[in-house]
């Protein structure tokens, strides 16, 4: 998955950060000296990941405690970047230790920060070009929800979140994560969130002002439902309707 790189391609983009580098530093009070950060994003059969967002996140020191990933524990995010046609993006950064995560356009990868037991990590350097080590985003099951809305109790969705119905996964270390809304309409939503292959976890609806039953026609239980993803496929739609407002 090495991929050729044109450092004339990148003068363009870094040409305001080598400008503002090489002024004296009496002529910048207060400003930051930043270094030039590229990466590529690729799936696990070595296929570029276009559009995805990366996010650049401090490393935790080495003297901080935490807990086994997944997740990988990082510090404040610092920089983003969206992958371009090849799969690279671009960013610039002060110089320091980082956590590399990148977020998939479309439902069907998993980002290695929330998923996997590391996430590809690099030191950037003020003044300079640093080139990160692949990111590489892994297969995962999809679970593709569909929330019927027949008395159009829902509000218009605006977002890949809307708070007054919301679908996350818990997993077995208590981490939530969203379900993204994909499409919706007057009468229903369609969201998609992807786990692990194999994968058992629970579904909660958090619906603060909503009824909400499952497949089963009755109201979704506060715990929400066991699910567990099959391993090497995507799950069937899970389909919800709501049916009236919370007294």
């Amino acid at each position: 998955m090495n991929v050729r790189r044109s450092r004339a391609a990148l003068l363009p983009f870094f040409a305001s950060v080598f400008v503002l580098l090489a002024q004296p530093a009496a002529a910048q009070p207060g400003k930051t000296r930043l270094g030039a950060v590229e990466g590529y994003v690729f799936d696990d059969t070595g296929k570029v990941v276009v559009g995805a967002t990366v996010f650049l996140a401090q490393a935790l020191p080495s003297s901080v405690a935490r807990a086994a990933a997944p997740p990988v524990i990082t510090g404040p995010q610092v920089a983003t970047g969206v992958t371009d046609a090849k799969g690279r993006f671009l960013a610039s950064v002060p110089a320091g230790n980082y956590i590399a995560c990148a977020t998939p356009a479309a439902a069907g990868l998993l980002n290695p920060c929330h998923w996997a037991t590391s996430a590809p990590a690099f030191s950037a350097t003020a003044g300079q070009i640093t080139v990160t080590p692949n990111i590489v985003l892994t297969h995962g099951a999809v679970i593709p929800i569909h929330v019927n809305d027949p008395q159009q109790l829902m509000t218009p969705a605006s977002g890949p979140v809307a708070m007054d119905c919301r679908f996350q996964i818990v997993t077995a270390k208590g981490y939530r994560y969203d379900a993204a809304i994909t499409a919706h309409s007057s009468t229903s939503r369609d969201y998609e969130i992807t786990v692990p292959y194999g994968a058992a976890f629970s579904l909660q609806v958090i619906a603060p002002h909503l009824v909400v039953n499952g497949s089963t026609g009755e109201p979704v239980a506060a715990a929400g439902e066991s699910v567990l993803a099959p391993a090497g496929a995507s799950l069937q739609t899970l389909n919800h309707t709501v049916t009236g407002v919370k007294p």
